[in-house]
């Protein structure tokens, strides 16, 4: 016990003696870095955005900073920061010298420290840690759009850290960095409203690249690019010492602007200082355009395609001969031997693509049924010599696709009435809209807004908050459904023509009967509700053919029909033909007729810019 006592007392002693002497040195150094708290690399640090009202930082948690006004004062962050420097270390705490390792590198190189007044102190876990990554390179990893995950809804980013003496066989075992919501399993729903308006908070995140391989390759159905960026080993290390610093930190999340595209492109500034890739965002950030972003930038290397295990297998089923993919339809009841009258080659690929088949679907079977046959499929297969099926067509990478924000400018008639009209949309993508970059079959329109003006009149025509459209074909092995959701505010005849809020969303098929070619029906339920309240509720049916005329011109016929039984009772009938030619990547000219049973026809020229 006295012994305790007396090193407590000792330790206690030699506290202020540290403090002591190294304090005019302390404040030799607040005093040479005050220009410093004005410098772009520490507002990287520190994630500092420049706002009306001075700095603030879009770190959330208070544990990432060592001034009380931290989150608002770079200059008072910095002089705490340095004063933490000289701490001395507690057991079982990482000193604030490898806990804030990244502003400790930075500082020191900037002020030229005197490891004899401050000591540099060992940092055993941030040096394991970089020792196991063995970081060689960087990948951003950028999976396709997926309409049934409202976070993923855009598509999604997230940072690969390639090692040291990595192979293409290899680089799935390298570690992932991920930005994402803390979102505790909430419903779709429930992300949507919370995701929108800050209601999480968002963290990063370190873990196995086959997980994320995993979850959108396989379990989503999602395609996958790589982009090998070009970083340095220095520059790579310098973002690695930051996101050390962030471990467990929080942000407050939001799904339109602070999301994990938008955070990531911060990790490559803190890479790279002089990048500036935050300052060519809109106020919003869609994952792909920060692809197109980090292209521009010229820091693109090698673009990779990983096809997701839906794709590989479409296309696999695609080179069978019908004969062929009969066969595989009907595993498991029949026999192997009925193969014999193929080539080996022929076999072997027929065998590939049952045993990829019956795995798919297996994942919602039941395990002990078709374990064995999966087994007695792989056996077969072992018996005959190696073959490689060809791989699905490379398709357009993201960045190459157009623009999100569209302008469209135009000449219509709304019965005998003429009118000029002005659409302004921010995102993201319609089914008419160039297809090179984009998922087939999906459309997402947000905030897309239609002006028109009639002799000077100006008139809102339509404001869709969000119309999303996802359209999976329906073939003898794959059953999806498809789906749409729109809502927003249009003018519909409500006794007069008034604007009217509505929400219209269904559940149907879609079936591509050739290969430019695709029909589609829907069952859908449809609310309206004018400025007085008057409402009227409806079912029925909406059905269109999508066709595309040419590499540039593509055309959707539609026809629906609503029978409105609740609040005012009405039938409505809609018959539209829309035509959209592609004159570059950018520029395009959309001509669209709908005639309406109750209500004058439509017809409208537009031309669409896309920026």
């Amino acid at each position: 016990m006295r012994f305790k006592l007396v090193l407590f007392l000792s330790y206690v002693a030699i506290i202020p003696n540290l403090y002591a002497m190294d304090w005019s040195y302390l404040q030799h150094l607040q005093q040479q870095a005050q220009p410093l708290a004005d410098h772009r690399d520490w507002h990287i640090l520190l994630h500092y955005q420049l706002t009306s009202n001075g700095f603030i930082s879009e770190v959330d948690d208070l544990k990432f900073f060592n001034a009380k006004t931290g989150k608002t004062d770079p200059q008072a962050e910095l002089t705490a920061t340095l004063q933490a420097f000289f701490t001395p270390k507690l057991p079982n705490q990482q000193h604030p010298q490898c806990r804030f390792i990244a502003r400790y590198q930075w500082l020191k190189q900037q002020l030229n420290f005197d490891d004899q007044k401050l000591p540099p102190q060992p940092c055993p876990k941030f040096d394991d840690w970089l020792k196991r990554l063995q970081p060689a390179g960087l990948t951003l990893i950028f999976p396709a759009a997926f309409l049934n995950g409202p976070s993923s809804a855009f598509g999604h980013t997230l940072l690969r850290i390639d090692q040291v003496g990595q192979t293409p066989a290899t680089k799935i075992l390298a570690q992932a960095l991920n930005y994402a919501a803390k979102t505790d399993g909430s419903s779709h729903f429930l992300y949507a409203i919370k995701g929108i308006f800050g209601g999480y908070s968002g963290q990063f995140s370190m873990l196995p690249y086959y997980k994320k391989v995993t979850e959108y390759g396989d379990m989503e159905n999602r395609d996958i690019w790589e982009y090998q960026l070009d970083f340095s080993i220095a520059e790579i290390q310098r973002m690695l010492r930051h996101i050390w610093e962030l471990d467990k930190m929080e942000f407050d999340y939001f799904f339109f602007d602070e999301n994990c595209s938008y955070h990531l492109l911060s990790l490559l500034e803190a890479a790279r200082p002089s990048l500036k890739l935050l300052d060519k965002l809109w106020a919003w950030v869609i994952p792909g355009e920060t692809v197109r972003i980090v292209d521009e930038a010229g820091l693109v290397k090698k673009k990779t395609f990983r096809p997701a295990s839906t794709t590989k297998l479409q296309h696999q089923l695609r080179l069978l001969s019908t004969e062929q993919r009969n066969w595989i339809r009907q595993m498991p009841t029949v026999e192997l031997d009925e193969l014999k009258t193929m080539d080996t080659v022929q076999q072997a690929e027929v065998l590939e693509t049952a045993y990829d088949y019956l795995y798919h679907q297996h994942k919602s079977m039941n395990n002990r049924q078709y374990a064995p046959i999966l087994r007695k499929l792989l056996v077969a297969r072992s018996a005959l010599p190696t073959t490689d099926m060809e791989p699905p067509p490379v398709p357009v990478s993201p960045e190459q696709g157009h623009a999100i924000f569209r302008l469209g400018m135009g000449l219509g008639y709304d019965g005998e009435r003429g009118y000029r009209s002005l659409n302004l949309r921010p995102a993201y993508h319609d089914l008419l809209d160039p297809k090179a970059g984009y998922t087939a079959g999906n459309q997402i329109n947000f905030l897309n807004l239609t002006l028109r003006n009639y002799e000077q009149k100006l008139e809102l025509n339509e404001l869709q908050l969000v119309d999303i459209l996802s359209l999976a074909p329906y073939d003898s092995f794959f059953k999806p459904w498809s789906w749409k959701l729109s809502t927003g505010w249009k003018r519909r005849y409500f006794g007069e023509r008034d604007l009217v809020y509505y929400l219209n969303g269904g559940r149907g098929i879609s079936y591509k009967f050739t290969d430019n070619s695709l029909i589609y029906g829907f069952l859908e339920a449809d609310l309206n509700i004018d400025g007085n309240w008057q409402h009227a509720v409806g079912l029925g049916s909406d059905v269109g053919l999508f066709v595309d005329i040419s590499s540039n011109w593509r055309m959707l016929l539609k026809a629906s029909n609503l029978r409105f039984a609740l609040g005012e009772q009405r039938t409505v009938s809609t018959y539209s033909l829309e035509q959209r030619f592609t004159v570059n990547k950018n520029n395009a000219i959309n001509l669209q007729f709908q005639y309406h049973d109750n209500e004058d026809s439509q017809l409208v020229l537009n031309w669409y810019w896309y920026f």
